[in-house]
């Protein structure tokens, strides 16, 4: 069957083959084991950074709560073999001239992160001090010290791929923002009075698992378990149908377009020869054994030998 095409209307026209090949892209997913594996060893890593570079108090106590999600369109990834960050920090208690070494260099990312770094370890504000004092000096190059030390650490996870920060929607040599069948995954926790982004895209949480992680797309089978109730006991009380096959009758077409309610057509099984008992979907079960019970026709099951042909052998 064929339509005409509506008067004024556009027929989309199919992509050909090298154009499809160009436009495909894979679509990948991780399973809640892979994202656990992730979340564990972020969480591990953060806590060993800050036993090294925070006070007592500023070590978690309890489970980092790490967040991995996939993206909702928002992440914006420069490449699959980058992985981006962001840092949001934590809103400001007193507002005051920002240190001349962070002037210079703007608020960006890394500054914020810095700030951060020197509130918890040294708890002051370094845009309070004066830049004329040592002990603001001493604290960023401490932050400094700490900040690299954290991005080696995140480096060290995924040999190979850079760590950027994260580009704004639009900036130069970006992608599209990413979608939830792209394999990257977004990962957050609180971090350092903040909350620390990381992205990372596909090749990045490969490199992350490892080769025996990432390459286990296989659901893993749930163990084993015994039954509750044994398997007989539990289908006692369901109704199974069986079909019991004999020998049949040839009728010609003349006899066939006689045959009336009631009547009788004689088979030429024999009472001696067992029958084939079969499920519902021809699958055989047992043979058996043509005879009454209490005033009705019966049959007896009894074990199904397989050098038997019922259908075929006639009892002389």
């Amino acid at each position: 069957m064929s339509t005409s095409p509506v008067l004024g209307s556009a027929v989309p026209a199919l992509l050909n083959p090298a154009e499809s090949l160009l436009r495909a892209r894979p679509l990948r997913n991780w399973q809640t084991a892979q994202k656990e594996a992730v979340r564990t060893r972020l969480a591990a890593v953060y806590r060993d950074w800050c036993v090294e570079w925070l006070p007592e108090r500023g070590i978690p106590t309890t489970p980092v709560d790490v967040e991995v999600t996939e993206p909702d369109g928002t992440v914006v990834m420069t490449s699959d073999e980058i992985a981006c960050w962001s840092f949001v920090e934590a809103p400001r208690r007193s507002a005051a001239l920002v240190l001349d070494t962070l002037a210079r260099n703007g608020r960006d990312g890394t500054q914020l992160a810095l700030q951060a770094i020197v509130d918890r370890i040294f708890a002051f504000d370094m845009a309070s001090a004066s830049s004329a004092l040592a002990a603001p000096t001493i604290a960023l190059s401490v932050a400094r010290a700490a900040w690299a030390d954290w991005l080696r650490r995140l480096d060290a996870l995924w040999p190979g791929f850079a760590l950027e920060p994260q580009q704004p929607k639009g900036a130069q040599g970006t992608h599209a923002p990413t979608n939830p069948w792209s394999g990257v995954l977004c990962v957050c926790w609180a971090w350092c009075g903040g909350v620390w982004h990381l992205g990372l895209p596909h090749h990045v949480v490969t490199a992350l698992l490892g080769s025996e992680g990432a390459t286990k797309s296989e659901p893993v089978p749930p163990a084993q378990r015994p039954p509750k109730e044994r398997l007989d006991q539990a289908l006692a009380a369901e109704s199974v149908a069986l079909r019991v096959v004999l020998d049949g009758a040839e009728l010609n077409l003349g006899q066939l377009q006689e045959l009336r309610l009631d009547d009788v057509v004689p088979l030429t099984h024999l009472l001696d020869a067992p029958a084939l008992v079969m499920a519902t979907d021809g699958a055989p079960v047992c043979h058996g054994w043509l005879g009454q019970s209490e005033g009705r026709l019966a049959v007896e099951l009894a074990p199904h030998t397989l050098n038997v042909h019922p259908l075929k052998e006639n009892t002389p």
